[in-house]
């Protein structure tokens, strides 16, 4: 057993260098500030490195403990051991489970298609990294619904990460659906997706419950690519959750609109840092941001940090950020109806959350994520 430091590494991976140079990430460390890094790395772990296994073709990629037990139908799987990762990142996280990673799970997309993605975790006190990586032909249109299962999994640390490549007029639809509990396995998730040219990313996060996880992100854009990214937070008890995104703009032309919503419970802590970076070359470029958030109790805390980095003069671009309890003039005139208060502050915080849920355009997952919050916010 022991914990996740330098010496675990291979020196002669190409990236060792990228890993040694921004250093294991400390509490100091700008973008993990506020989750406490430093004690969840200090652990120590029963160490597992995923191995190829002999995977069967059905419906879902479905990947138990790192290792691949099933793919779906429509796609092409095959390991990399020599994977291109995205060099500018900015998380020496992202370079850790790349180091650490033998074979990175490459799934190519050559049409039209629809599939899940579960990640099974059921190990105790170990430490399981690996990496999934996504070509998307282009003039495709692909739809992705990700989401965990962590129960047993206490004391355990996942660190995990995609990379996404979606080719030029192609759209991309990504659901991640995090519902868990405090004595389930910590997720750290650094992740990679490059949107070519005229292509669209669509990406909604569901950060729901107690449990302690992270998702950090790098979106790149080229010339007439979008990005519609949003996030819904619910964390209860004790939990440390959030999102880290940097939004690039390469290219002119490029659009992207950011929506973050936290809600939180108890002592529970929320993390939302998101940047957009326009570059020189990124002229009429349009960026919208927000990030609104409400706190159910004098215990919680939320660390919101909305930023436009612009290096440009002809562009669109706007950023906001809100705090606050639920309206008490609001919450009156429903009480006054008749209703009881618990009732009132759950039909105005499930309307809250809504906002973001009716957006997936999908009337099962939309489904699925609505029960998982109603569950969650009696947590």
């Amino acid at each position: 057993m022991q914990p996740i430091t330098l010496e675990i590494a291979n020196e002669e991976h190409p990236l060792y260098e990228r890993v040694k140079a921004l250093g294991i990430p400390a509490n100091k460390t700008e973008h993990y500030r506020h989750f406490a890094i430093k004690p969840l790395l200090s652990k120590e772990y029963d160490i597992t490195i995923p191995t190829v296994g002999t995977p069967i073709q059905g419906t879902k990629l479905i990947i138990e403990n790192g290792v691949v037990k099933e793919y779906p139908n429509g796609v092409t799987l095959s390991f990399i051991d020599d994977f291109q990762a995205d060099s500018t990142h900015y998380d020496a996280l992202y370079f850790m489970s790349h180091v650490l990673c033998q074979n990175v799970i490459n799934i190519q997309t050559k049409n039209d298609i629809t599939f899940e993605i579960e990640h099974h975790f059921s190990d105790k006190n170990r430490f399981i990294p690996y990496r999934i990586a996504i070509q998307i032909e282009a003039n495709t249109q692909v739809e992705v619904f990700e989401s965990f299962h962590t129960k047993g999994s206490q004391e355990s640390l996942l660190l995990y990460g995609v990379d996404v490549y979606i080719a030029s007029e192609s759209r991309l639809n990504w659901i991640r659906n995090q519902n868990r509990y405090l004595d389930e396995a910590a997720i750290v998730g650094s992740h990679h997706y490059h949107a070519a040219e005229q292509s669209s990313l669509d990406l909604h996060t569901f950060d729901l419950g107690s449990g302690n996880a992270l998702h950090i992100y790098k979106i790149d854009l080229d010339s007439y690519a979008s990005t519609n990214a949003s996030h819904l937070l619910l964390a209860t008890q004790e939990a440390h959750s959030g999102n880290v995104v940097y939004i690039n703009h390469n290219q002119p032309h490029s659009k992207s609109i950011q929506e973050s919503r936290t809600i939180l419970k108890d002592g529970a802590t929320g993390i939302f840092d998101g940047k957009i970076l326009i570059n020189h070359d990124a002229k009429y470029s349009k960026a919208k941001q927000n990030s609104k958030a409400i706190l159910l109790s004098k215990n919680a805390h939320m660390y919101t940090k909305p930023q436009l980095e612009i290096y440009t003069d002809e562009l669109e671009a706007s950023h906001g950020s809100s705090i606050g309890e639920l309206d008490e003039e609001v919450l009156f005139y429903i009480c006054s109806r008749g209703i009881e208060l618990e009732e009132a502050k759950k039909m105005l915080v499930l309307a809250f959350a809504s906002i973001l849920i009716d957006t997936l355009d999908n009337a099962k997952y939309e489904e699925i994520i609505r029960m998982d919050f109603e569950l969650a916010i009696k947590d």
